[in-house]
C-alpha cells in the first residue's frame, strides 16, 4: 500500500468518529462484536375472575348492593378488563327482587364481561356427594345460560365452589367428565388473596360505623395483595423457570367495589397487562398435571407442585396471611347472628 493510502485511512476514521460516533463504536476493531442489548423484561399477564355473583352482601339490602355492583363493573371496564364472573343462581331468587338481581348480571354482560357457573347454593365437593354436586351445576345454569344465549354466546366456564375439586382422583375425574358433557371448561386460579377475610372484616367495621378502621383495613388489604402477587410470581418461577399467565380470583363484595381500582393499579405497577381467561389458559404451562387431591382448594400452582412431589401443606404455610386484627374482625362478624337477607 502506498504512503498516501496509509495516511488517508486514519483521516477517514477521524471524520467518521466525528460524524457517526455510534457507528464507529459499534463497529470497533476488526472482528469486534456488536454490544449486547439489555434483555427485555418478561411480559406479565393476568386474567381476572370474580366469584359469587350477583353479590356477597353480608346482609346489605338490594338497594345498597346495586350501586356497589355497578361500581365494581365500572372499575373493571375502565381498564378494559374482560373478566369472567361466576354466578351462584340461588342468590337470584329472593322474593320481590328476582328481576332486579338478574339485571345485575345483565350489567356485567353489557360491560363486555363473561359469565360462568358457580353452582346453585355454592356446595363444596369435599363434603357434597357427587350426584348433589351435579344437580347444583344443572340448577345453577338456567338463568345464566339463557342470558348468554340471547346474546349469541354460550355458557362454557365452571368454577368449583371453594376451589374444591375432590378428595380422590376418581371423584375429580367423574365430576370433570360430567362438566365436559355439559360443555364446561374448568376455570382454575393461581392468585387468591383472602379477599373474603378482608371483606368480612370490612363489613364488620361498616356495621360499627368505623370509617377510620375501614381506611386502615383498605391499606392493609392492598399491602396483602402485593405480598400475595409476589408469592405466586415466585412460585411460578420456581415451577416453570418463568412467570406464566396468572389467573386472579376475587369476589363480588363491597370491599372490592371500593378497592378494585387500587388492585388493578397495583397489578399494572407490577408490570401486568390484562388478558382474557381463554388467552391465559392458552399457555402450555396450564396443561400441567394437577397432583392435588384433598379437602382444600389450593392455587393451581400448588397443584402443579404436588404433581412434582412437593408438600402442599408446606406451601400453604408459606403463603402470606391476613393480619391477626383483620382475622379477628372476620371471626367477630361470623360469630354474630346472621343479618336478614
Amino acid at each position: 500500500m502506498s504512503r498516501s493510502r496509509i495516511a488517508f485511512v486514519p483521516a477517514i476514521a477521524a471524520i467518521l468518529a466525528i460524524a457517526f460516533p455510534p457507528l464507529l463504536s459499534a463497529a470497533g476493531a476488526p472482528g469486534a462484536s456488536a454490544p449486547s442489548q439489555p434483555a427485555a423484561a418478561p411480559r406479565r399477564t393476568v386474567a381476572v375472575t370474580i366469584d359469587d355473583l350477583p353479590f356477597v352482601g353480608y346482609g346489605l339490602p338490594l338497594a345498597a348492593v346495586a350501586p356497589l355492583s355497578s361500581k365494581l363493573v365500572a372499575a373493571l371496564a375502565a381498564r378494559k378488563v374482560k373478566a369472567v364472573a361466576f354466578v351462584n343462581e340461588d342468590k337470584l331468587f329472593v322474593p320481590g327482587e328476582v328481576d332486579e338481581r338478574i339485571a345485575l348480571l345483565t350489567e356485567w354482560l353489557d360491560a363486555g364481561m363473561e359469565l360462568g357457573n358457580h353452582t346453585f347454593g355454592h356446595p363444596g365437593l369435599t363434603k357434597t356427594p357427587l350426584p348433589a354436586m351435579q344437580d347444583a351445576v344443572v340448577k345453577g345454569e338456567v338463568v345464566t345460560r339463557g342470558l348468554l344465549e340471547k346474546r349469541g354466546q354460550r355458557l362454557k366456564w365452571f368454577r368449583h365452589p371453594y376451589a374444591q375439586t375432590g378428595t380422590s382422583r376418581e371423584t375429580r375425574d367423574a365430576f370433570e367428565t360430567f362438566l365436559a358433557s355439559r360443555g364446561y371448561t374448568v376455570a382454575p386460579l393461581s392468585i387468591e388473596h383472602e379477599d373474603w377475610v378482608f371483606a368480612s372484616a370490612d363489613a364488620k367495621l361498616a356495621a360499627d360505623h368505623d370509617e377510620a378502621g375501614r381506611a386502615r383495613l383498605l391499606a392493609a388489604y392492598i399491602e396483602d395483595f402485593d405480598g400475595r402477587c409476589a408469592f405466586y410470581e415466585e412460585r411460578s418461577r420456581a415451577l416453570f423457570g418463568r412467570e406464566i399467565p396468572q389467573i386472579l380470583l376475587s369476589h363480588a363484595n363491597a370491599l372490592n367495589a371500593r378497592a378494585m381500582p387500587l388492585l388493578l393499579e397495583r397489578l399494572e405497577k407490577r408490570g401486568y397487562t390484562f388478558v382474557t381467561l381463554e388467552e391465559a389458559l392458552a399457555d402450555p404451562a396450564w396443561k400441567s398435571a394437577d397432583g392435588y387431591f384433598g379437602p382444600w382448594g389450593p392455587s393451581w400452582l400448588h397443584r402443579f407442585a404436588a404433581a412434582r412431589g412437593e408438600d402442599v401443606k408446606a406451601l400453604f404455610r408459606a403463603e402470606p396471611e391476613a393480619p391477626k386484627w383483620v382475622a379477628d374482625l372476620d371471626a367477630a362478624r361470623s360469630a354474630a347472628p346472621a343479618a336478614p337477607r
